[in-house]
């Protein structure tokens, strides 16, 4: 009776570190998608918001006073224009987490592949981002290409590679703000399946608030 219940034991025990050794990868692929997602959703939502600060940033006019009681513009001038340089550390400051000052050739266009990252030669290194600060169209190959200040502390665009030359917004045009970041899975599997890296975009459209 000992040796068949001893024996009855021992195969319920095989039986579940078996059926563990089954499932157990699929729980773990189940496990680390879960995280994969929650880490994308999470990269995404941080980009729109940023896309949105950028934007805001691009089109607002202020003046601005710092501590020693000095204004931003000289003399004569009634509004602090907001720069390239001003957009690209807003958006930078909001997401802190991401590196994002990896900015491309062409911050004010045209996109790579027309606006279109599948496919795309160019693309931004596995988790980090691109700025482009455009007009509203899909390529970026329009103007208005920025905000009024101009480049800022932007290298000029290298023209000779086609990139486009700055165009500032007046009035109340538009101007569209557009991040591409490069995300890449922790699931091995996942990447496999999905591709190694992922392009996750985001962008904003704001009207310049310029009323001079």
């Amino acid at each position: 009776m000992k040796e068949t219940v001893s024996s009855y034991t021992r195969s319920q025990r095989s039986q579940g570190l078996t059926e563990f050794a089954i499932i157990a990868p699929i729980i773990l692929l189940l496990t680390f998608g879960i995280i994969d997602f929650g880490r994308a959703l999470y990269l995404y939502i941080t980009l729109q918001q940023a896309a949105n600060e950028g934007a805001r940033v691009a089109v607002r006019a202020s003046d601005f006073i710092d501590a020693n009681g000095v204004g931003c513009s000289p003399p004569g001038y009634v509004h602090c224009w907001p720069t390239d340089s001003d957009v690209a550390n807003a958006i930078q400051g909001h997401a802190v987490i991401m590196n994002l000052a990896n900015n491309p050739a062409c911050p004010n266009g045209p996109l790579p592949n027309n606006g279109t990252p599948v496919g795309s030669p160019q693309l931004p290194a596995a988790n980090t981002g691109w700025i482009f600060i455009t007009d509203p169209s899909a390529d970026g190959n329009g103007k208005p290409n920025g905000p009024r200040g101009g480049l800022g502390s932007y290298p000029s665009p290298n023209l000779g590679g086609g990139c486009n030359d700055i165009t500032p917004a007046v009035g109340n045009e538009p101007i569209k703000v557009t991040l591409w970041y490069t995300f890449r899975p922790v699931t091995p599997i996942i990447q496999q399946v999905v591709g190694n890296n992922i392009v996750i975009t985001a962008y904003a459209i704001y009207r310049a608030e310029y009323s001079n």
